[in-house]
């Protein structure tokens, strides 16, 4: 009988044990830096990133700019409908943490030519307000000031890459946010 109290008590005790949830801790957020030196590793995974938000697009925040640590490397982050489709107001100049997936905006001969033509095709307006300050910053074009610049730099760093790598397109990481906190 005695053996058989045990026998129960084990079984119970191994029973109780497999059905409590275990806790993973959640890893530490990546930083600006560190998800931008190996973002093409990064292409699909979920990440979380920690970083300064820079700037807040005027175009109903749907984009954030988060920078790292000597705000020379700016990540984008763009707002997704699971997410609420836009940043709050208030996230500008504030540390953010945000989860997302790693996508990447490629750039070839064939983009410069539909963004030069649809430059073309734009009202004045419009094409005073082809590109942000910040959005130029993380391409690497802050000091460039026309949009001819811009495409001249696009095409020159395309057949850079083309050259050195075998690859005839620039690419562009950026972060779709699914969730953020500040």
């Amino acid at each position: 009988m005695k053996l058989r109290t045990i026998f129960c008590f084990i079984i119970a005790l191994a029973a109780m044990s497999c059905t409590q949830k275990k806790e993973v801790a959640e890893p530490a957020p990546l930083t600006v830096d560190s998800l931008m030196t190996e973002a093409g590793a990064f292409l699909g995974d979920t990440v979380t990133v920690e970083g300064t938000c820079s700037h807040l697009c005027k175009h109903g925040g749907r984009k954030a700019f988060l920078v790292g640590a000597d705000s020379t490397t700016v990540l984008r982050c763009e707002a997704t409908p699971e997410m609420g489709g836009a940043f709050a107001p208030d996230c500008a100049g504030r540390t953010m943490t945000v989860r997302g997936i790693v996508r990447e905006n490629r750039i070839d001969e064939e983009a410069v030519a539909r963004m030069e033509a649809q430059y073309l095709a734009a009202d004045t307006a419009a094409r005073q307000h082809e590109a942000c300050d910040t959005e130029k910053k993380a391409q690497g074009q802050a000091e460039l000031s026309t949009f001819e610049a811009r495409m001249a730099d696009y095409r020159t760093k395309i057949a850079a890459r083309a050259e050195a790598e075998a690859k005839p397109y620039l690419s562009f990481y950026y972060l779709e946010a699914l969730s953020y906190s500040k």
